[in-house]
């Protein structure tokens, strides 16, 4: 059967996290607004504490290239079984990867991205953090109309302050972006050097794309209201980011792309939408 789309969701609930599990949430949104279409979901889980049982239960497991960790995979009867103890109510869940945590422990989000990446069967990617729930209608119908046309599709978020994120906005993100998969390992995925220090996975991957994209005229990338999500719980991997790794990511930024302040648009260009992203929001919106 072919599938039409892959959503991997970035996942991370840490120990005693005061707040229910986002990915509950997004789950039943995204299955509220299937249609026709087939999907999968795979889950790239970067250590969560509750997801550890894996190990001695997984379907399948693989070792991590230049690592002493493996990856678990649960699929099939195991998957089946845990959502079932876990009281989820989706069976979207073709795969959750899980990825222990380092010791000490750092941000794996880009590690374990790419290796969902190899698990999924549709050329065409979503991606999504656990707690960046649609709250635009029809979004994989949408998703699906855009991808006629373009190889990356920028959503747009709203903050849990009411805001949303505008066309002229100079961040990066790393969710509710859909890109076509063969793009993806043109530029060899998301960079797992940004493990060493836990940020700069969005950047990393952004600088990628424009240089792909300025060189390659025929792709084509849009930002789009079309699909839109609520970033209702942030900051959980913020905690592995420290000051002193801030300033030597700067300096390995500018090492690889020759970026003196990757956080710049006047460094970074590809923070700059307006010279390779179709704003199809519209000016009298901005």
């Amino acid at each position: 059967m072919k599938i039409d789309l892959s959503i991997i969701i970035a996942h991370y609930k840490p120990k005693n996290f005061k707040f229910s599990n986002p990915l509950f949430k997004t789950l039943d949104i995204i299955k509220n607004q299937i249609d026709d279409f087939n999907i999968e979901v795979i889950i790239a889980d970067d250590g969560s504490y509750y997801s550890k049982g894996i190990i001695e239960g997984y379907s399948k497991k693989e070792s991590v290239p230049n690592d002493n960790r493996n990856f678990y995979i649960w699929n099939n009867k195991e998957l089946n079984d845990w959502i079932k103890n876990n009281k989820f109510s989706s069976n979207l869940i073709s795969h959750w990867a899980y990825l222990p945590k380092t010791n000490p422990p750092a941000m794996s989000k880009s590690r374990i991205l790419n290796y969902a990446v190899t698990l999924s069967n549709s050329e065409n990617i979503l991606f999504l953090d656990d707690d960046n729930y649609f709250i635009s209608n029809n979004t994989i119908k949408n998703i699906n109309e855009l991808l006629v046309d373009y190889d990356l599709i920028i959503g747009q978020i709203k903050d849990n302050n009411g805001r949303f994120r505008k066309y002229n906005s100079h961040r990066v993100q790393g969710t509710t972006m859909i890109i076509k998969k063969s793009v993806l390992l043109h530029i060899d995925g998301f960079g797992e050097w940004t493990e060493n220090f836990s940020c700069g996975v969005d950047s990393d991957l952004w600088i990628k794309l424009y240089n792909y994209f300025s060189n390659n005229k025929h792709l084509k990338a849009c930002f789009t209201n079309k699909i839109s999500t609520f970033d209702s719980q942030s900051k959980r991997w913020k905690k592995y980011t420290k000051f002193f790794k801030e300033w030597n990511l700067r300096k390995e930024f500018n090492k690889r792309y020759n970026c003196k302040n990757y956080k710049s648009a006047r460094f970074n260009l590809s923070r700059k939408k307006e010279l390779w992203i179709d704003n199809l929001i519209g000016i009298e919106e901005e």
